[in-house]
């Protein structure tokens, strides 16, 4: 039990740590070898419940395990061979030093987004999750963040030749991660990690992506966690972050009267009017795409999942590999386009239902969002005014040439963000050189021409609000936010800009209320008569109807509820803690 209070410890403390002197062995599995006779292969769904880790880190870059079950043998045998060296003379056990197993395992980035599957192959034994590890080195900046898990977690059994699935982990922030100060401070308050309840089922992922596998991994009945006196609490925890899943896509839902807001977890929120539905779909991955086809309502995920809304609830169809995760959906004359993401690849299709199987008609390369010297575009797809599907691929504009049966192309702009609205307007924030992204832009008439909206930027800005894009109200009032000083401010603020339609746009926005505290992201996807929707950073959604003079909350993020159940997960941790060392110290008189 010596270890134990080390790693109560670490699960409070939640400290930045460095990397340690115990050597990490690797677990990548060879796709063109059978796996060791003595291996079994793990998988575990990590999913992070906010935008991004931190400025330089977008996501984890490893999950660090350790073997248990072998640790007294490779503490006697550091023992043993101590006492050799020393040639009689007397030693203390307890100073000796001894590496215990362990084991990184990699991500798999064919088929997700931001969820990532960690899979590798290890030796027969029981483990657990000691940490989440990402590093970040690009020539001028070296930064690296950590969390521990341990007891988070909980343990797990590998068997040689079977497949142990964990489903999803998911790390939970209870402060502003988009503080600067998120990573450099002690508080225990400051994130969670714990595992989900649900099964992520991640067999069918690991056997794409590792064909050689089947004829040596038994993935029939998978291996999972093992339960302990902590799991209700796990669960609760896991089932708090589920309810307030994190979800930054909006989406305009064409010939419905609601829209959407995509959400982790498999969390589906619809609004109409301010009326707020959610919907629990049967995933724990990231929502991606959706849209009406035919009256039927279909959602587009990572790892090739679509899910239908029926009168029995959600059907799931995978009209995809697993390697593709479905980004984009849309609909034109009753036919359905999509489009995927892989490694490497773009791909688009098109189909008449959910049911139907999927034509491919073009593959677009995948481009950097930025290298050391250029900022790249994303891509993004668009219906013009005929109806026709248009590609944005960095600086070139692709269209399908119906007669010629091939993608024609042109130069074009770059856009670091893009949206297409229920009117057919397009909005964008175009890529800049200096900082990644630059002026917002919003286009009448289909991608024809493009008008900048001046929105008062300083050298050093606000990145949030750097990123929004405008919106449209209902009367063709267009609407964005800028840094804006009035007389009686010594600072300036950000406020809601607005410009009728109709008027100069150089010189006719005219000042509205200010922004709500945290909350600088416009969602002009969900914008619906007079009312206009923002992203705060925790994931809460609020709404004006007044311009800025007044706010609601309409998605709240419970976070005193999830500080409040983790702090009763650490107090039970440390109760059973307590009675197991109460019990050994009973065993222990007894014997005597």
């Amino acid at each position: 039990m010596k270890h134990l209070p080390l790693l109560l410890t670490i699960l409070s403390v939640l400290l930045l740590s460095a990397c340690n002197t115990t050597p990490i062995k690797q677990t990548r599995i060879n796709v063109d070898q059978p796996l060791a006779m003595d291996q079994g292969v793990i998988a575990v769904q990590v999913i992070n419940n906010a935008e991004r880790l931190g400025q330089w880190h977008r996501e984890w870059g490893e999950v660090i395990v350790a073997r248990l079950d072998n640790q007294q043998a490779l503490k006697q045998a550091a023992i043993a061979k101590a006492k050799s060296k020393a040639k009689g003379k007397p030693i203390d056990e307890d100073k000796v030093d001894w590496d215990p197993d362990v084991y990184t395992l990699s991500a798999r980035a064919h088929g997700t987004e931001s969820s990532q599957v960690f899979v590798g192959a290890v030796p027969e034994g029981n483990y657990a999750i000691v940490q989440l590890y990402s590093y970040y080195n690009d020539g001028n900046v070296v930064s690296w963040i950590s969390m521990p898990v341990f007891s988070s977690a909980g343990e797990f059994k590998v068997e040689k030749g079977r497949f142990t699935d964990l489903g999803s982990v998911v790390f939970q922030p209870l402060l502003n991660i988009k503080n600067d100060s998120f990573w450099s401070q002690s508080s225990k308050q400051k994130a969670y990690v714990t595992r989900l309840k649900t099964s992520a089922e991640l067999g069918m992922f690991v056997r794409e992506h590792y064909a050689n596998l089947s004829m040596s991994v038994d993935f029939s009945d998978p291996l999972g966690w093992q339960r302990d006196i902590l799991d209700p609490i796990r669960d609760s925890l896991g089932a708090l972050s589920r309810d307030n899943a994190y979800g930054n896509k909006a989406v305009s839902i064409k010939g419905a009267d609601y829209n959407a807001v995509l959400a982790k977890f498999g969390q589906l929120r619809l609004v109409s009017d301010r009326r707020w539905q959610q919907y629990d779909l049967p995933t724990d991955s990231e929502l991606l795409s959706a849209m009406e086809l035919n009256g039927q309502l279909l959602v587009g995920s990572e790892r090739g999942q679509l899910f239908e809304k029926t009168a029995e609830g959600w059907t799931n169809h995978a009209p995809v590999s697993a390697k593709e995760a479905i980004v984009w959906m849309g609909t034109h004359s009753q036919v359905g386009y999509a489009l995927t993401s892989s490694d490497k690849l773009h791909t688009i299709y098109k189909f008449g239902s959910s049911a139907e199987q999927w034509q491919q008609i073009g593959q677009f390369k995948k481009k950097q969002g930025q290298t050391f010297w250029v900022q790249n575009g994303g891509l993004f797809a668009f219906f013009n005014q005929a109806g026709n599907l248009n590609i944005i691929n960095d600086n070139k504009l692709h269209w399908y040439d119906v007669a010629l049966q091939q993608w024609q192309a042109k130069k074009y702009r770059s856009f670091k963000r893009f949206t297409q609205l229920k009117s057919g307007v397009l909005l964008g924030v175009e890529v800049s050189q200096w900082d990644g992204y630059g002026d917002p832009l919003v286009s009448f008439d289909y991608g024809l021409s493009w008008h900048k909206i001046q929105r008062g930027s300083s050298l050093f800005s606000n990145n949030k609000h750097d990123t929004s894009l405008a919106a449209v109200l209902s009367d063709g009032t267009l609407v964005s936010t800028s840094l804006q000083k009035s007389a009686t401010q010594s600072k300036r603020t950000h406020k809601i800009i607005t410009l009728n339609q109709g008027a100069d746009q150089a010189s006719d926005w005219q000042q509205q209320g200010p922004l709500k505290v945290n909350c600088h992201i416009l969602l002009p996807e969900l914008t619906s008569q007079n009312t206009l929707y923002f992203l705060c950073d925790q994931g809460q959604i609020v709404s004006t109807t007044d311009l800025g003079q007044s706010w609601h909350s309409e998605v709240d993020i419970n976070i005193s509820q999830m500080q409040k159940q983790y702090e009763e997960f650490v107090a039970s941790y440390l109760e059973g803690l307590k009675k197991a060392e109460s019990t050994v110290a009973d065993n222990e008189g007894v014997s005597e």
